[in-house]
């Protein structure tokens, strides 16, 4: 299948797709030819700005693809007519009922077992082949390229299909970025708070709230503390970005 055209969104290259196509895309791709995929949201794009190494990893990845509202809806503006926000979420779920094999790392022992819970409650034919946790680092640590190691060797090992990581971003990017040229079989997928909503530790939006683009206001209301520096460096990057437009 071929691989989905791009658009260019604040210097970053994203795959004009949807949660369809996109699955329809992994579940046909050859997995003998390793790779990764990124959804970054409006936080990363961000980041980006000021982090060329960043920039550089999401867009060198298979696949880039638009996981937050401003994206999809700048490039429907550019004829992009079928762009849709694809959830990680909902991509993780629509693959575990496919017959792909799949390996979870990232988070703590007891994320994971929650993980486990709800793909054995939810996903009996999910071909799961293990679940790792990595304990906390620092952001220096995937900064400076370290490597991991019995995990790394047991997903040489096993050579899953889709392998889900689950960090907060830019961990997980350079994390992604250090390993995926070692990997011999697969795909390194980023998608961080997903492994929370997997494992019933955070609560989702309803979808409505998703599709009005409000979904950052509900986050934001259950978890202020966390949340609120993150919210302002977006807002902080947007603002920038209307001003020097009316200048």
């Amino acid at each position: 299948m071929k691989v989905p055209e791009r658009f260019r969104f604040y210097g970053v290259n994203i795959h004009a797709t949807h949660l369809e196509e996109t699955e329809r895309f992994l579940l046909q791709y050859d997995f003998t030819q390793p790779n990764y995929v990124l959804f970054p949201d409006s936080s990363v794009i961000a980041a980006s700005q000021h982090d060329l190494r960043l920039r550089n990893i999401l867009n060198q990845a298979l696949l880039t693809l638009p996981d937050g509202l401003p994206s999809a809806w700048y490039a429907r503006s550019k004829g992009y007519g079928k762009v849709s926000t694809v959830s990680g979420f909902q991509l993780c779920q629509r693959l575990l009922a496919s017959s792909l094999t799949h390996y979870f790392i990232g988070s703590s022992p007891e994320t994971l077992q929650k993980i486990r819970a709800h793909i054995q409650n939810r996903f009996p034919s999910a071909r799961v082949l293990g679940y790792a946790p990595l304990p906390f680092q620092d952001l220096s640590w995937f900064k400076d390229g370290s490597r991991l190691g019995q995990e790394w060797e047991e997903i040489d090992r096993l050579q899953p299909d889709l392998i889900w990581v689950g960090l907060s971003s830019p961990k997980q990017d350079y994390l992604i970025d250090s390993h995926a040229p070692r990997l011999r079989h697969g795909v390194l997928l980023g998608v961080g708070g997903v492994f929370d909503y997997l494992s019933g530790s955070q609560k989702k939006s309803p979808e409505w709230i998703k599709r009005i683009g409000l979904r950052w206001l509900w986050r934001l209301a259950r978890e202020p503390r966390r949340l609120g520096p993150k919210y302002w460096a977006v807002a902080r990057f947007y603002f920038s970005v209307l001003r020097k437009k009316k200048k």
